[in-house]
């Protein structure tokens, strides 16, 4: 695929071009670029991530932390959790990592960014894209796990390590898995499950060091884990991964939605067994004629959903974290 010169991926990464990502790397494989912190400057907003300290004044939401010092709170039950953005700073010198989700709604240049790169990419207009910025020290870090998204990731202070393995379990999740989690697994995820779960220190996996100036792009499914010995900040650029399937469902529920007998109450634990049979019989009947409903849909009609929001949860916490952010105001 060739692409214009002189866009983001061409700006930040170090003897490498756009052309050559997108070719060698994209979406699929992993890539730690190293060079100067000054190429990322280029990117509008990252000038405004100069301290820890700093990105508190700026971000007004409830901050997760993650890490020991929680597992340890907890006695082992939870691993992270949401605390007020005045609280973090004393779960960071108890050595948590701290993630600031959304850090694009305090920082607005950093949207104009991630636009760009999300065309570049050639990502559907309905993909979930934000910045989501990480702060540790000290061995704090995240404990091995995937993610449904794929990150481009600024390493802006300190020296980070990271393990990276591949993903020999699962093809293109759909979810976010947490090794902690094993060996429970959801149902969805389950359902396409393949094989034994890696060990927690990824022992079979690649090691990087990310120190700053680093750029690295983590795919989608990619298993990973890391921690800090110093004091670190990093800038992600989270893109979601949208799939036939999600665009195949939005055109059928949209199809069905036109119809009276899809709308109707699930309506059916309280009543009498003939009364329940008559609505199996009537689901049966609906069930038979969807052969009917979907008859016609058509590639065209598929590739038009791309415009929809195509990651309803991600959008919802957008909207609570905005409106978290103005509450002040009121």
């Amino acid at each position: 695929m060739k692409i214009t010169k002189g866009n983001i991926l061409d700006d930040v990464l170090n003897e490498m071009n756009s052309d050559e990502f997108l070719n060698e790397y994209w979406p699929n494989h992993f890539l730690h670029n190293k060079g100067s912190i000054e190429r990322f400057f280029s990117v509008p907003g990252i000038e405004n991530i100069s301290s820890l300290e700093n990105i508190l004044k700026i971000y007004k939401n409830p901050v997760m932390v993650v890490g020991d010092a929680i597992i340890e709170e907890t006695g082992g039950i939870l691993n992270k959790f949401l605390v007020p953005p005045e609280e973090a700073m004393s779960w960071y010198e108890k050595g948590a990592a701290l993630e600031f989700d959304f850090t694009d709604i305090f920082i607005p240049e950093l949207r104009e960014s991630i636009s760009k790169l999300k065309s570049l990419l050639g990502l559907p207009e309905g993909t979930m894209a934000k910045a989501v910025l990480y702060a540790a020290k000290e061995s704090a870090g995240f404990s091995a796990h995937f993610d449904a998204y794929c990150n481009f990731i600024f390493q802006l202070k300190g020296k980070k390590k990271w393990k990276l393995a591949e993903n020999f379990n699962t093809i293109n999740p759909l979810q976010h898995y947490e090794l902690i989690e094993a060996p429970h697994l959801p149902d969805p995820l389950k359902s396409y499950w393949n094989g034994e779960f890696p060990d927690e220190n990824l022992s079979n996996g690649t090691e990087l060091i990310l120190d700053a100036g680093s750029f690295l792009f983590l795919p989608r499914g990619c298993w990973h884990s890391t921690s800090s010995s110093e004091e670190t900040i990093a800038l992600n650029f989270t893109f979601g991964q949208p799939a036939w399937l999600d665009l195949i469902l939005i055109e059928l529920r949209n199809r069905l939605i036109q119809k009276d007998e899809w709308r109707e109450l699930v309506n059916i634990d309280l009543l009498d067994e003939n009364e329940r049979k008559k609505v199996e019989e009537k689901l049966k009947s609906m069930i038979n004629n969807l052969p009917n409903d979907f008859k016609g849909i058509s590639v065209g009609d598929i590739l038009a959903r791309k415009k929809d929001d195509l990651d309803v949860y991600q959008s919802t916490q957008l909207v609570v974290r905005q409106l978290m952010s103005i509450k002040d105001g009121f």
